[in-house]
């Protein structure tokens, strides 16, 4: 007897598949109500997923409990790989999924990460597509990282997808403006922490975030997933989005996907006012490169007291220091030198290891660096180096000094 046909353009069968899987400890109302709601979203993110002639390779992010999995598996032609996060701190999470209606079985791995704060475990360049729904509005702290990541991993045109609920959905306006509670109920007994949505966005601030990060828009759209829950609901849409947004421009529909493409440009941590408090930021200090390069991947690396981005010779971008200026870097190989191109000051650079306050000094040099061009000043790391101790180096001046990049060998 051969399993029943399924299409993605079958609701129906798409859900009899879906609710046809057993693993140890499922609840059958559980499962239902989430196949139930989520369904219409599943198929939506399915759309945007492009399927490659050639095998490609795929990374989802947020697995748990696989129903994109099963249908990328099914639908999509990809080896995927599967991420999760345990708050039990475990390396990898696993769990078999059998459907005997359909002769299926499959053991689904997991590697466990924390995708705002951990570097990925994969190397550069390995994936060709990236598939991110309904995490980043559970993220508490960084989505930079998380973005800074999945484009260290994904090849040179490779695509990210995402998916996320729209922050000026019309139903969440309606509920304000009728004086009911637009946040989450919380979230007792849920097997993750973090699972309440800790920051949602609007189409306009997901995309600006994309593209100034150094990725390309392909197709972003605001979908109304759900039907209105009455026909007042259904009228309040319609006057959002086909009177209120001519005059706005913005988007009201209840979900936001988007597909972003890497292209050959480098990454950029890029940390625009409307998502970050720019006074909080000034304390945020992740060294996690060996190079940077000012205008591009500065702000984890450097510490308080920089002027904002400016323009100099040469159209460069740059920041002046004041009178010290710090920038650490973190270099997880040998390093027998630091460099750091300067324009317009004079002092001292010096290289540091701190050591939690047991100062170690790895070198240092006088500079007198002139206005108007860039000069590079070469600072020599003494045998006391160590790799992946991040690297301090200090910019003693007179007056300050501008900086366009450090780089070590």
């Amino acid at each position: 007897m051969h399993p029943p046909e399924v299409s993605e353009r079958d609701p129906e069968s798409l859900a009899r598949y879906l609710l046809s899987f057993r693993w140890p400890f499922r609840n059958e109302e559980v499962h239902h109500i989430l196949v139930q709601g989520g369904l219409p979203l599943w198929r939506q993110f399915l759309r945007f997923v492009p399927n490659p002639k050639a095998r490609g390779r795929a990374l989802e992010l947020g697995s748990p409990p696989f129903h994109i999995t099963l249908l990328l598996q099914r639908f999509r032609n990809y080896d995927l790989s599967l991420t999760g996060y345990a708050a039990d701190g475990r390396p990898e999470m696993r769990q078999v999924l059998e459907s005997p209606e359909f002769g299926e079985r499959h053991e689904f791995v997991c590697t466990c990460f924390n995708a705002e704060a951990d570097p990925f475990p994969y190397p550069d360049d390995t994936f060709d597509l990236v598939t991110w729904s309904e995490v980043i509005e559970h993220l508490t702290e960084n989505p930079v990282h998380t973005l800074a990541e999945i484009h260290r991993v994904l090849k040179p045109g490779g695509r990210l997808v995402i998916s996320t609920p729209n922050a000026s959905r019309a139903d969440s306006i309606a509920n304000f403006l009728v004086g009911r509670n637009i946040y989450d109920p919380y979230h007792l007994g849920a097997p993750l922490k973090g699972s309440r949505h800790s920051r949602e966005y609007t189409l306009a601030e997901l995309t600006a975030l994309l593209e100034g990060c150094g990725y390309t828009i392909e197709r972003a759209a605001d979908i109304d997933i759900y039907p209105p829950a009455s026909r007042n609901r259904r009228a309040f849409r319609w006057l959002l989005n086909n009177v209120v947004a001519r005059f706005t421009g913005r988007h009201y529909r209840y979900h936001l996907f988007v597909r972003a493409r890497k292209t050959e440009a480098p990454f950029r941590w890029y940390f625009p006012a409307a998502l970050f408090d720019q006074g909080h930021l000034a304390f945020y200090l992740a060294p996690r490169d060996d190079a940077v390069t000012f205008g591009r991947n500065e702000i984890p690396h450097i510490a308080m007291g920089w002027s904002d981005l400016r323009t100099g010779p040469g159209g460069v971008p740059y920041r002046r220091s004041a009178q010290v200026g710090d920038i650490y870097l973190l270099a997880r190989e040998p390093r027998s030198s630091a460099t750091v191109t300067l324009a317009g000051g004079r002092g001292e650079a010096q290289a540091w290891h701190d050591n939690g306050g047991n100062l170690v000094l790895l070198g240092s040099v006088r500079f007198d660096a002139p206005e108007g061009a860039w000069t590079d000043v070469t600072i020599p790391l003494s045998a006391d180096f160590e790799p992946g101790n991040p690297l301090h180096i200090r910019l003693d001046t007179e007056n300050g000094v501008d900086v366009c990049r450090v780089t070590t060998t």
